[in-house]
């Protein structure tokens, strides 16, 4: 067997390097340089110096997508891929133009075996800007009412206002943040973590990666109160000038308001009372006056409309006095309240007695002097003089008339009554 594989060596071994050699040359042949073309995208070196120097650094067009060509032997390039590719721009080097060279590089370690690579796109393009910094008060927009009878007392935010950073173009666009409160069928106090939204000028929201907050969402609380409608009671105060009086109307604009408060402070008030709200004092013609109705709220409450600004306009009517002479038939002047077992009759002389009624222009035209009635109260004759019991005799008492309110008689008139046992 040794001497089968020993016998002509020599001759083998020259036909192994013969078939070695052929393979490496067929290996040449077969292995041509090629090329082929990779998407990559560059890397921005060092954007920390852009930052720091408080510059946003935008890429314009797509600029660091980059189409890259490489020539190798076929080999190297079966085993190649874009991640081999180092595409890189370094900020440093930017130009006036904002433009940053390309630099290409391979990872692999066999890149000596590629004989290029190549991109079209020399240059990265980049749009840069100042970095903005503001800050911006949080508003809160309610959307939808509470229940019926229930109104917003106040919608508060845990924080009240944001911090906004990004590329002054952006920032610059943003007019106010807000969050957005749904009370819709409300009846207790609602509290909600809102996401908040930024909006233009015109009103359109802003939505744009570029911008950073230094919240995005903010904790609210919403009030929810009671509200009803109450009367308002106005006060006079002082007498108006001799020959003049007040009416008795007062009226307000408007003569009542809508408050709320918590359910248990507003089931307690009926109406709102402004002691102060008119002095006639000396007046001889209608009063007028301008109240603010905010110091007269109870603690707790408040007003229900926020068109309504507080303030009431009140006045008190004043009109002249008048007196008018009418005869009043002297058999209806009645004898009253006489004690048991007696009686008592009016001596009057003439068929009818002189009055003089006294009052207010617009209540004296209402007077109906045949409705008048008249009449001398013996039980009050005795209690103004303290007696316990009267005798026969003739006595003089005021006639007492029964007159609509506001109207007096300007003098007293005495009548001549006997008092008799009755029979």
């Amino acid at each position: 067997m040794k001497e089968k594989l020993t016998k002509n060596l020599n001759l083998k071994i020259i036909a192994v390097l013969f078939s070695v050699g052929i393979w490496v040359i067929s290996i040449n042949i077969n292995d041509p340089y090629q090329s082929k073309t990779y998407s990559v995208t560059v890397q921005l070196l060092n954007m920390a110096s852009m930052t720091s120097a408080g510059k946003y650094v935008e890429i314009l067009d797509d600029s660091d997508e980059i189409t890259v060509s490489v020539r190798a032997n076929r080999s190297v390039l079966d085993s190649f891929s874009a991640s081999n590719i180092l595409a890189t721009a370094d900020l440093t080097e930017i130009d006036a133009n904002n433009q940053v060279p390309i630099k290409l590089n391979t990872t692999r370690i066999s890149g000596s075996k590629i004989e290029s690579m190549r991109s079209e796109n020399t240059n990265v393009s980049l749009k840069v800007e100042d970095i903005k910094r503001v800050q911006k008060s949080i508003e809160i927009n309610v959307k939808n009412d509470p229940a019926e009878g229930y109104i917003l007392g106040e919608a508060d935010a845990q924080q009240n206002a944001l911090k906004i950073s990004g590329p002054e173009s952006v920032v610059d666009k943003v007019a106010k943040a807000a969050v957005t409160f749904d009370l819709e069928g409300a009846a207790d106090d609602v509290s909600m973590l809102l996401p908040i939204e930024l909006y233009s000028e015109t009103g359109d929201r802003i939505i744009d990666s570029r911008l950073t907050t230094s919240i995005n969402e903010v904790q609210c609380v919403a009030t929810i109160l009671a509200a009803k409608e109450v009367p308002l009671k106005f006060v006079v105060n002082g007498i108006a000038a001799e020959g003049y009086g007040w009416t008795g109307v007062v009226e307000g604009e408007p003569s009542s308001i809508m408050i709320a408060a918590r359910p248990n402070v507003l089931k307690n008030i009926n109406t709102i009372e402004i002691p102060d709200a008119v002095d006639v004092s000396n007046a001889k013609a209608d009063v007028r006056s301008s109240i603010d109705l905010k110091k007269y709220l109870p603690e707790g409450v408040s007003f229900a409309e926020s068109s309504f600004n507080g303030r009431v306009d009140v006045t008190a009517y004043i009109e002249k006095r008048v007196s008018r002479e009418a005869e009043f038939d002297s058999k209806m002047i009645q004898v009253i309240n006489v004690p048991e077992g007696m009686e008592g009759r009016a001596y009057v002389s003439a068929q009818t007695v002189t009055v003089t009624y006294m009052g207010l222009e617009s209540v004296m035209n209402q007077l109906k002097e045949d409705e008048v009635q008249a009449y001398l109260d013996i039980k009050a004759y005795m209690e103004y003089l303290d007696l316990k019991e009267i005798e026969e005799g003739t006595y003089t008492l005021w006639v007492n008339f029964e007159l609509p309110e506001g109207i007096t008689i300007k003098e007293d008139i005495e009548i001549e009554v006997e008092i008799f046992n009755a029979e």
